[in-house]
């Protein structure tokens, strides 16, 4: 990535600043918004150019004139880059064509093209219908960079002709490294990024980019297929400063800083915002089903492991909290005794307003567990029940915890008793906070009445 000042936005580009002479918005499902400024003069009147589009996949029926008073007329593309094109555009040419010899080597033999489909080649006065070898063009057939012609009509001189179309293939994807503190609670440091990965349908050099998250909706079938390339994939983080971040619609827009240049095969990487630190704390968590509620259960359940998140508070008025968080992939990290990083959990976040809590699920917590045991099971007609449990937590770990046991039910439903308070979180379910000492052990029972 190459860092050259502070990008213009979209509205700028649209208002008629030349500077820049490509600007994207990279979408996370692979389209591409393309702003981009052609360096040619445009008559009054009605004319055709050639335009090198920059992208392999490209919907013609996008591209839109940005200039007032200009207006796209019509849009030419066959095969504009690779050895198809330069095929179309030998056909009536005399080229030569590259035979392998037995022993290896190579000679060339002249011959003229007079049709790829079906292949028809004129060689020595007769006709061939196959290509006598591989074609080796001259440099004036030869295109590498996708162009098509574009017809304008403009009511006006232009000093250069501005164009937006839909492209397809890159892709961005949010990532963050959560890394907590020793023991889980306290102060950890919150990382975030953006990965741009560009497989080789693109090529531009000192884009202004932009990056959309959001769910925008995609007409079935629509826009172009991107090309897959076996290239080498070549990974770039850049230093540079957070990207500018603002609502657009229903959408947040993250606006990058400086330019960057998209090369075939290439991955950029930039950071989303600026280290930062929140409070964390372990949630442990015990489930209990709503159809174990309406039946005998015959032997306990044994060794009944927690679930384990991390909560990630964001407070309002401070950088990370009010930072909308794009959809990705949250790494939950912890030193181990000699300060050595481990990876401890990886948690997939749907798109995530300011101010928004975190509750990262890593797993299961290895020295945190239970024995289930129901007491006592009365059915009461054919439709309801009053049930009885035991929920004997035992914890290994040296420090206290707080499970919350969670019961949710089918419809109807009361506690009647409990040895520890309850806590109704919905119509269907209910809580109960046991502490369990460190390296010791805690003890809920509750009975419930369910009627289904």
């Amino acid at each position: 990535m190459r860092i050259a000042g502070v990008l213009c936005a979209a509205s700028c580009v649209l208002a008629g600043s030349l500077e820049a002479q490509t600007s994207l918005t990279v979408y996370q499902d692979g389209r591409v918004m393309v702003r981009r400024t052609i360096a040619a003069q445009v008559p009054r009147g009605v004319t055709t150019l050639p335009v090198d589009l920059g992208a392999r996949s490209v919907d013609p029926g996008t591209i839109v004139a940005l200039d007032d008073g200009a207006q796209v007329r019509g849009v030419s593309s066959v095969a504009a880059a690779g050895p198809e094109a330069a095929l179309r555009r030998a056909v009536g040419k005399e080229i030569d064509w590259m035979v392998a010899r037995p022993d290896s080597g190579v000679r060339f033999i002249r011959g003229t093209l007079l049709s790829v489909d079906p292949p028809a080649v004129r060689v020595d006065g007769r006709v061939v219908y196959a290509f006598p070898g591989t074609p080796a063009f001259p440099d004036s057939l030869v295109s590498l960079a996708p162009q098509v012609d574009v017809t304008v009509e403009s009511a006006r001189d232009l000093p250069a002709l501005r164009l937006a179309y839909q492209a397809q293939g890159l892709q961005w994807r949010a990532s963050y490294s959560l890394v907590l503190p020793r023991g889980g609670a306290g102060r950890a440091a919150v990382t975030g990024l953006a990965t741009i990965e560009n497989p080789g349908a693109l090529s531009f050099g000192g884009a202004e980019v932009q990056l959309l998250a959001g769910d925008v909706a995609r007409a079935f079938g629509g826009g172009a297929r991107p090309m897959a390339l076996n290239e080498m994939v070549v990974q770039r983080a850049a230093a540079a400063p957070a990207p500018v971040e603002e609502a657009v619609g229903e959408t947040h827009v993250y606006t990058l800083p400086g330019t960057v240049d998209f090369a075939p095969g290439e991955t950029n990487t930039v950071a989303l915002f600026a280290r930062a630190e929140a409070p964390v704390e372990p949630e442990y968590l015990l489930r209990q089903s709503w159809y174990a509620f309406q039946s005998r259960q015959p032997q306990p359940e044994q060794d009944i492991h927690a679930e384990v998140s991390y909560l990630l508070r964001r407070a309002s008025r401070t950088t990370f909290g009010d930072t909308p968080l794009p959809a990705g992939t949250f790494r939950v990290l912890m030193p181990d005794s000699a300060g050595r990083l481990q990876l401890v959990g990886e948690v997939m976040i749907p798109h995530t307003p300011a101010g928004r809590e975190l509750h990262l699920a890593t797993g299961t917590a290895f020295d945190v567990t239970a024995q289930r045991t129901q007491l006592t099971f009365e059915l009461r007609g054919r439709r309801e029940a009053v049930s009885s449990y035991r929920v004997a937590l035992h914890n290994a770990k040296d420090t206290a915890v707080t499970v919350q046991v969670l019961a949710e039910f089918p419809s109807e439903w009361q506690v009647l008793s409990s040895t520890v308070p309850s806590e109704r979180l919905s119509a269907s379910s209910v809580r109960f906070p046991v502490s369990v000492p460190a390296g010791g052990d805690a003890t809920l029972e509750y009975t419930v009445r369910v009627k289904w």
